[in-house]
């Protein structure tokens, strides 16, 4: 389910979140606003992209609610434990997590997934990650800018699904380039690399501009290509 799909905060959108069966979340932007609490306690693992805000901002309340698991770059780990659990923007609840780094290439298990993180390419350490359970494959990517090795990477784990980010339209390209996201031109590229079968899922759309990237999206006349909103659920 996608609890939070926007770049942004915005009345009534949510950032970053994607709840998955068996209590793995990846990311955390939305996970207290989109859940009543017996439910987010239903979180066991939660997978962290990057360190950025909007991608991590659900965790110091987590943790004042149950322990978890916390998956992540080393460089990520250290970001969330020393700048958001500081002492002083939150209280210091770092030991009610158990820090899990990761590293790009290197699978493991987790609950009834095998995950692997794969290298993003964002203005701060950045990971995606590609999730098989029983008869499904699937690739969350992190933000990132288009590059062929991050491309390279979502395909080699031949997903049935992928969730791809596209925050800009393409008249803002300079910008997105320069910040590390993409635009809705950079999503036919994806679709050449992936061919046909992969269904693809757009998320992290500024608010400021969504009507904008959501019609260039729509130009592309993808069948499988679906623009996501928040609370949308998908069977994987």
């Amino acid at each position: 389910m996608a609890l939070g799909v926007a770049g942004s905060p915005a009345p009534r959108r949510l950032t970053t979140t994607f709840l998955l069966p068996g209590g793995v979340a990846v990311d955390s932007g939305a996970l207290v606003h989109a859940l009543a609490p017996e439910e987010f306690r239903g979180v066991t693992d939660l997978l962290l992209t990057h360190s950025h805000l909007d991608h991590t901002l659900g965790i110091p309340f987590l943790l004042a609610s149950h322990t978890l698991r916390i998956w992540g770059l080393p460089e990520t780990l250290k970001a969330v434990r020393e700048c958001l659990l500081d002492g002083k923007i939150w209280p210091d609840l770092s030991t009610y997590a158990v820090w899990k780094p990761v590293t790009p290439g290197k699978r493991f298990a987790l609950g009834p997934w095998q995950v692997e993180a794969g290298a993003m390419v964002h203005t701060t350490p950045c990971v995606g990650y590609a999730l098989r359970g029983e008869g499904t494959s699937v690739v969350v990517c992190g933000d990132t800018r288009l590059e062929e090795e991050v491309v390279q990477w979502a395909r080699a784990q031949d997903p049935a699904t992928c969730v791809v980010e596209c925050s800009l339209p393409d008249g803002q390209a300079d910008l997105a380039r320069r910040y590390c996201h993409q635009t809705p031109s950079d999503l036919a590229a994806w679709r050449t690399a992936l061919g046909r079968g992969p269904r693809l899922l757009v998320t992290h759309l500024k608010p400021s501009c969504e009507d904008a990237v959501r019609a260039e999206c729509e130009a592309l006349r993808d069948p499988a290509l679906v623009v996501m909103r928040d609370g949308d659920a998908y069977d994987l």
